[in-house]
């Protein structure tokens, strides 16, 4: 497994995102929520095959619950979770508290604003609240999920945020059309990238589309045939195209299963670097992708 190093810690290059151990999640999972056992064998898996980063959120049903027993005695593991701004900003102490209960851990290795509110009205007392995490040793990095651009500036401008998470796969690549990459990397921010697999949309039937994503048939079928051409399957797309171009964040991938989980992590581990012509031959057919397909929140 690649690792990236932030701050002198070693971190793999893919980390598990661990809202389907929580919640029925993802528009092409018809299997529904993993049970304990199940989590249990996928984290020994991945853990075993060199994934040391994992990501949840209060916000995932009981997926810090069902994480914290599945990772028990396991060493040398960056957990990194996420508060809504509302629980920020009350009692912040109590409920990064139940996390670490949760989870079984004395610190996060990162907490995050599941959403992009406070960015906008900012305040000392939310600095000073986020130091006396720090000084306290209940979190070591402090970050936020974004979603526009507008969020990310913000992020970016912020000193006391260190870790962004943001969307970007083939169909949505504001990540370089906005310069996220280059400007977190220039302020040493760690980015984590989610919707790798646009929530599985990538991997559905063009035939079996609700009608709310009927306009995606067309790009989606263009994904397809870029996957013939390169001898390659939907995952070892996806994720070489943003692996590729995002050399120095970390990748988020969901998984309903274990087979799922071994399928991501052998298509990662023999990942086929894309050259140059066919990164940009990507770029040029899939660039101007309306917001209402590469957004979940407007399906």
């Amino acid at each position: 497994m690649k690792q990236i190093i932030f701050n002198n810690k070693k971190l793999s290059k893919l980390s598990i995102g661990t809202v389907q151990f929580g919640l029925d999640y993802g528009i092409s999972n018809t299997k529904g929520q993993p049970n304990q056992q199940e989590v249990n064998d996928i984290i020994k898996y991945v853990y075993d095959s060199g994934i040391n980063c994992f990501d949840t959120a209060q916000a995932y049903g009981n997926s810090e619950e069902v994480l914290g027993k599945s990772i028990d005695n396991k060493d040398n593991i960056y957990l990194i979770s996420k508060l809504k701004s509302e629980l920020f900003i009350n009692e912040v102490n109590k409920n990064v508290s139940k996390s670490l209960s949760y989870l079984n851990i004395n610190s996060l290795y990162g907490l995050l604003l599941h959403d992009s509110k406070l960015l906008y009205s900012w305040k000392d007392e939310y600095t000073k609240l986020v130091d006396s995490l720090i000084q306290e040793n209940k979190i070591k990095y402090f970050g936020v999920s974004i979603y526009t651009n507008e969020d990310f500036e913000l992020a970016l401008n912020n000193d006391v945020i260190q870790f962004i998470q943001i969307p970007f796969n083939i169909f949505d690549q504001r990540a370089v059309v906005k310069g996220w990459l280059k400007k977190a990397k220039e302020k040493n921010k760690l980015i984590f990238i989610r919707s790798v697999f646009l929530q599985g949309l990538f991997f559905m039937s063009t035939d079996k589309l609700p009608s709310n994503l009927e306009k995606s048939k067309q790009y989606l079928i263009k994904f397809n045939q870029y996957c013939e051409e390169l001898n390659m399957t939907k995952s070892e797309l996806a994720l070489s195209f943003v692996d590729t171009i995002a050399q120095d964040s970390i990748l988020l991938f969901g998984c309903d299963n274990l087979n799922q989980a071994k399928e991501n992590i052998v298509s990662y581990n023999n990942l086929k670097q894309l050259n140059e012509n066919i990164i940009q031959d990507i770029t040029n057919d899939f660039k101007n992708i309306s917001e209402d397909i590469y957004n979940p929140t407007k399906w």
